[in-house]
């Protein structure tokens, strides 16, 4: 019997039985399975000593024709050698491996293996930044075309740095999920972001502000959480992330801010004696506190958020674009240096960075051996407190207009050079 529209009308299920079959003359395997409330098309065939079936679909929204070109292509793959009805539950089993899903058991292993401050950066790339991505299949979601589309819009909104760090995170995510095979069978056997150019830098940044900018920055900060941040900031000469996240149990009462392994860059635990200045702040900040919130600033379970938005805010208030928190770093060690405030070894302590220099006799300061770093582990700390001192003294005088600002506070590197 050949299955057409005619005959299929005429079928009935016998009396007495749940559920019949019946096969196609023409094409080996197509057959249509009766039931009580239903009738659907099916097709099966034998893949080694197991008998396969697979359901085409229900009669009344598939047509016999449409029927019989499906049942046609499946036993021509058959005869090839394919396995239709495996394929298919791989490909509904894919279709389940969606990023978001595949990201929960990436991210909890990575969060075994990361610093704590790196592991939130690669949380906020990929549950962030990485959000037009958490309803797509994995095979959607690694297709260079949707990722390079990502990266670029993210270049424009964030900028080329962080568009190319979030380029990072996706590589090791794509790395991880080919090894565990959830993109086997699917032709994608590398990361798919290894083709994809970096977003084009204008390489390491060396913008120092001018004294001028400091006064005005300085003199148009509020007397809020961002305010007070961007003065500890330029007091301390810390990273964002270690004032951000301060917490009152991490401050003494002799003024020292004591920043533990896991929350600084090179993972080493370094106490900071933080200038007057910067002492009077915390003590206005703590004769408001309520004694129980754990961190010195923001709302919620951690510190503070909202960078982005209170910057273009001060920016605006200022008059001065093009710098970056960081830049205060780098213009507290670029002055310090300059103007003989403290010697490079000291200031390099004061920034918390890890490197130890020899001093020779004669006052030159020449770059450190490795042999140094095993064995001189002095932290200077006397020197740096005067250094902060003296720094923080400093800051005070100019943004109260007792001194002037420097015509030039340093020559900046020209493009190309």
């Amino acid at each position: 019997m050949k299955l057409t529209k005619d005959t299929i009308t005429k079928l009935a299920l016998p009396v007495g039985k749940k559920e019949a079959e019946k096969f196609d003359d023409d094409i080996p395997g197509f057959g249509v399975r009766l039931r009580p409330h239903s009738t659907q098309w099916i097709f099966r065939y034998r893949r080694g000593r197991r008998q396969r079936r697979m359901t085409i679909g229900n009669v009344t929204a598939i047509t016999a024709a449409q029927a019989r070109t499906i049942a046609s292509k499946l036993y021509a793959r058959v005869k090839l050698g394919e396995d239709p009805a495996g394929d298919r539950t791989e490909t509904l089993a894919r279709a389940n491996d969606t990023f978001a899903l595949t990201l929960k058991p990436y991210l909890a292993r990575k969060q075994t293996e990361l610093r704590p401050r790196s592991y939130e950066n690669l949380r906020r790339h990929l549950e962030t930044h990485a959000a037009p991505l958490h309803k797509l299949e994995l095979t959607k979601a690694a297709e260079r075309r949707t990722l390079a589309a990502l990266l670029t819009k993210i270049a424009s909104d964030s900028g080329p740095v962080e568009a190319n760090s979030m380029k990072g995170s996706l590589s090791g995510f794509f790395t991880w999920v080919i090894g565990q095979g959830l993109l086997d069978g699917t032709g994608i056997e590398v990361d798919p972001t290894t083709t994809i150019p970096s977003a084009p830098t204008n390489g390491a940044r060396s913008h120092v502000p001018t004294d001028a900018e400091i006064v005005k920055i300085w003199g148009a900060l509020r007397d809020d959480d961002y305010g007070d941040i961007v003065r500890l900031l330029t007091l301390s000469l810390c990273r964002l992330s270690e004032i951000g996240g301060m917490r009152w149990d991490e401050v003494d009462d002799a003024g020292v801010f004591h920043i533990p392994a896991e929350r600084t860059k090179m993972n080493v635990a370094r106490d900071v004696s933080l200038p007057d200045a910067a002492r009077a702040i915390l003590a206005r900040r703590k004769a408001q506190w309520d004694g129980e919130r754990a961190f010195v600033f923001g709302t919620g379970e951690g510190g503070f958020q909202g960078w982005a938005k209170a910057k273009a805010a001060l920016d605006a208030r200022a008059g001065v674009t093009g710098w970056v928190h960081h830049d205060l770093r780098r213009y507290g060690s670029t002055t310090l240096n300059a103007e003989g405030i403290a010697l490079p070894h000291v200031v390099d302590m004061c920034l918390g960075h890890a490197v130890v220099r020899h001093v020779t006799e004669l006052g030159q300061v020449l770059p450190a051996q490795r042999a140094e770093r095993h064995y001189n582990w002095a932290a200077y700390s006397e020197q740096v407190r005067i250094a902060l001192a003296l720094w923080g003294e400093r800051v005070m005088e100019l943004v109260s207009g007792e001194r002037k600002p420097a015509k030039v506070l340093a020559l900046r590197r020209r493009k190309g050079a």
